[in-house]
């Protein structure tokens, strides 16, 4: 059985990702692929470049948004994005797609040309950067001939380009808001991201039909920026992996027809 993983964008809400890959890893579920959309790109290019699960725990729980964020009032955004390269260099180094450890590929938007872009060769790092930079928030990143931002603009829930690598079953992981959130935003971050999120909720339901299981943490209690609840984020994950997946044998292969006929019901 082939799985490919994709994982959605959620700012601090991606840290729950994590706690699906410790279910994973717990009942020897690996996946094949995986793929990649801002919040989720960072967790994959993490795990694809070799971190363990206990690895991802503790980089999640020393996370700060004051070490990432760098307020020097950019012409085209409120934060200066290369502080994030340097912090997802602190832990990646200067990597290539192309030695990974699992093959990963992560989604941008070009500005130049408003289509999405797929990355899945050459520096892992910058391709991380250019698919968080919310647009407003952070500044496009120059990446060959593209002025790109975040990935979520146009796919937030990135299983559309994970279909043709090759795998059998599609796990999907979203982490945005799937509802309304339980409590205002607090403060001009929140309400752009809120803002990104309330578009996103009906232009991905195409996307989550691609997804053979569909894994929604319960997070709406939960600010975008609360890096603080790390624990409580890796839990509701796992816990909600476990519902979605304990009853689902990944050990075997489905046949062609089964799979067809799984993919047509969801049209």
């Amino acid at each position: 059985m082939k799985i490919g993983l994709a994982l959605s964008g959620g700012a601090a809400r991606g840290i729950a990702h994590v706690g699906v890959l410790k279910y994973l890893e717990e009942n020897k579920i690996q996946p094949h692929c995986l793929a990649g959309t801002s919040a989720g790109s960072i967790v994959g290019a993490l795990y694809c470049s070799g971190k363990t699960v206990n690895e991802l725990s503790e980089i999640a729980s020393s996370l700060s948004w004051k070490n990432m964020l760098h307020f020097s009032f950019p012409k085209m955004g409120l934060i200066d994005s290369s502080r994030l390269l340097d912090v997802i260099k602190e832990y990646i180094g200067d990597i290539t797609f192309e030695k990974l450890e699992l093959p990963l590929a992560i989604n941008a938007v070009d500005l130049l040309s408003g289509k999405q872009v797929v990355m899945d060769k050459g520096p892992v790092a910058e391709a991380v950067q250019a698919s968080c930079a919310i647009p407003g928030i952070f500044s496009p990143v120059k990446y060959n001939q593209y002025l790109l931002v975040d990935g979520g603009l146009l796919n937030n829930l990135p299983t559309l380009f994970i279909e043709d690598k090759g795998v059998d079953t599609i796990i999907a992981v979203n982490v945005g808001a799937q509802r309304a959130l339980s409590k205002e935003p607090g403060n001009i971050f929140e309400v752009l991201i809120q803002s990104f999120d309330v578009v996103q909720q009906y232009r991905d339901m195409e996307a989550r039909k691609h997804a053979d299981y569909l894994i929604e943490p319960e997070l709406g209690d939960l600010s975008f920026f609360e890096t603080a609840n790390s624990a409580l984020l890796i839990e509701r994950g796992y816990q909600t992996a476990e519902q979605v997946l304990k009853q689902v044998n990944l050990s075997s292969k489905p046949g062609l027809l089964g799979r067809w006929f799984k993919r047509r019901s969801k049209k």
